[in-house]
């Protein structure tokens, strides 16, 4: 490792990927693109070198919209301002909603109504104005290649959207022709790479594709439907990678050298989560004290005792006016309504509980069914009638809860780890990463295991490996700053969501992720250059000298920005915004 070389030229050919995390992602992942755009390598915009995006999830809304726009030919402060504007004020959730109303329109053969499809006719109508992936036919930017992450649920395995430069799109199992792939809406990718676990159902390749200038996709759909093959689901590119890093490194591969000068990665993730906190048992009083034996007792009681009732009230309502001699009297046609209502709820009755008792049969007999045998024998010890509620409570909680914590963190933190891992603990990217973590700047993250206030080196597993730094005193307030830190913690602590709350608009949340994007990138390229400077047997000194005098001037320009940031955190959002007004 220690005599792993510098790249001939540190930032020549930049991939930048941009993890998932909702609206969270795309707005932090929007700040950090404009500072890429802000700072410059010579004369040319940093951001100009990136030549590979690599996208999930949220990350997907900044990524489909910065690189199709760019293919129009938009310049970023377009692409920004655009951004900028319709993550303000979609409420995805809320159209979404509204879509799937049984009134409104849905005039789709092949699109399911559901509220993944009702989100991709949202993007469409709002980011993508009705674009497919035939925009990336002939790449006419600064990028090369694009490749926006989803995961598909036929082998678990990555399902990519890519531009055209690349062998196939979707996976070695489920590939997409190039005359398919054209055909893909832009609104559709991104709803695939999005769609998360619980929040959505699976987008079907390719039935949810298809509209009505697709011929070759409902081609498609129709021939898998008449050989009675099932579409497939696809789902969040997070399942399987949420920072898009498998796709950058698996990019040509085959080369001697890692492809990549510098590979770029925009997180919005966390390494922490919160602890499990097991159920906390309740006094074995009123509901609690009750067993599944007693209930069904008293369930029993209840039923025999309102059968009385009405068997009670359907013989006095038709006796009555036989004994009272009230034939002709009005009162008899109400005892004898009596009498019918009675008898009616009483077959009602007869048949819910036959209905009842045949389908908790056949619920408890699948149960069974599924259960291997050796455990059979052995549940059947439990003796479950005089479990009380107050035992059963703790025993159902605490699994459903850590399953929800398994399904939502732990698989993402295992993921994301083994996929940091790719890239932290191989020799040759030693000198060709560089992590902007959302929490990065903040007194937890760089202070962690250390004395109050002094910024400790974090470890690879939060991947930002940092190093002792030439410019940075190693004091938090000295370094950062409690300016820094209070827009950094409310733009860490906003959810993973696909809308911004009025309370949460009005405290300019979207703005301050934005800016805490562009502060991070600040700050990681400071240390990036500071790595380079450091690195054994002066490799830096024998770069070439222009590249180094452009690494230098870059340098400068960054320690500026930082100490402008520390003053006023907002400043480039504010800039952006003033320049705006202006025109």
């Amino acid at each position: 490792m220690e005599n792993t070389p510098l790249p001939e030229n540190p930032f020549g050919k930049i991939a930048l990927s941009c993890s998932g995390g909702g609206y969270r992602a795309a707005s932090f992942h929007l700040g950090c693109m404009s500072y890429l755009n802000k700072i410059k390598l010579g004369a040319i915009p940093l951001l100009e070198h990136v030549k590979l995006i690599s996208t999930v999830s949220g990350g997907s809304i900044t990524g489909v919209v910065y690189a199709m726009m760019k293919q129009e030919g938009k310049s970023f402060d377009e692409i920004y301002q655009f951004l900028l504007e319709r993550l303000t004020t979609i409420d995805l959730l809320h159209a979404g909603i509204l879509r799937l109303n049984p009134d409104a329109a849905w005039p789709y053969t092949y699109k399911r109504k559901n509220l993944i499809n009702a989100f991709a006719l949202q993007y469409d109508q709002a980011f993508t104005n009705g674009a497919s992936m035939e925009v990336f036919d002939e790449m006419k930017s600064h990028l090369e290649a694009v490749v926006f992450n989803c995961t598909e649920f036929n082998h678990a395995l990555n399902f990519r959207f890519r531009n055209s430069g690349w062998r196939y799109s979707g996976n070695y199992y489920i590939r997409i022709s190039p005359k398919q792939l054209r055909e893909v809406k832009l609104s559709d990718v991104m709803a695939s790479s999005s769609c998360f676990p619980g929040g959505f159902e699976p987008m079907c390749w390719p039935d949810d594709y298809v509209h009505e200038d697709a011929p070759n996709l409902k081609e498609l759909a129709d021939k898998n439907a008449s050989a009675a093959l099932s579409p497939v689901g696809i789902m969040d590119g997070g399942i399987y990678d949420n920072q898009g890093i498998d796709s950058i490194l698996r990019y040509k591969e085959k080369s001697e050298l890692p492809y990549f000068d510098l590979i770029i990665l925009s997180d919005v993730a966390s390494p922490d989560m919160k602890p499990f906190v097991p159920f906390s048992e309740q006094p074995k009083l009123g509901l609690r004290a009750l067993t599944l034996k007693s209930i069904k007792e008293r369930v029993e009681v209840t039923d025999k005792f309102g059968g009385i009732i009405l068997w009670f009230l359907f013989a006095l309502g038709l006796l009555l006016p036989f004994v009272l001699n009230m034939e002709g009297n009005w009162l008899a046609g109400v005892c004898w309504t009596i009498a019918g209502f009675s008898l009616l709820f009483l077959i009602i009755r007869g048949l819910l509980k036959k209905r009842i008792r045949t389908s908790l049969q056949w619920i408890l007999s699948k149960i069974r069914d599924q259960i291997p045998a050796f455990y059979l024998k052995r549940l059947s010890l439990f003796n479950i009638e005089e479990l009380s509620v107050h035992r059963a409570e703790p025993l159902l909680m605490d699994r459903i809860t850590s399953l929800i914590t398994l399904l939502s963190s732990v698989f993402l933190k295992v993921v994301r780890r083994l996929n940091y891992n790719r890239l932290y603990e191989e020799d040759a990217y030693q000198f060709r990463r560089l992590s902007t973590l959302i929490k990065c700047l903040s007194r937890s993250n760089l202070t962690k295991g250390s004395e109050s206030g002094k910024v400790k080196d974090v470890s690879k597993d939060d991947a930002n490996s940092k190093r002792k730094s030439g410019f940075f005193t190693g004091d938090y307030d000295t370094d950062v700053g409690l300016t820094i830190e209070s827009v950094v913690n409310q733009a860490a602590a906003f959810g993973t969501t696909l809308w911004f709350t009025e309370q949460e608009q009005l405290d300019d949340v979207l703005k301050k992720l934005v800016a805490t994007g562009q502060m991070t990138m600040c700050y990681n390229l400071i240390v990036y250059v500071e790595q380079l400077k450091q690195a054994k047997e002066e490799q830096y000194a024998k770069l070439d000298p222009t590249i180094r005098q452009r690494i230098d001037d870059l340098y400068i320009e960054c320690m500026a920005d930082w100490a402008v940031f520390r003053q006023n955190p907002m400043h480039l959002v504010q800039l952006k915004e003033s320049i705006q007004k202006t025109v």
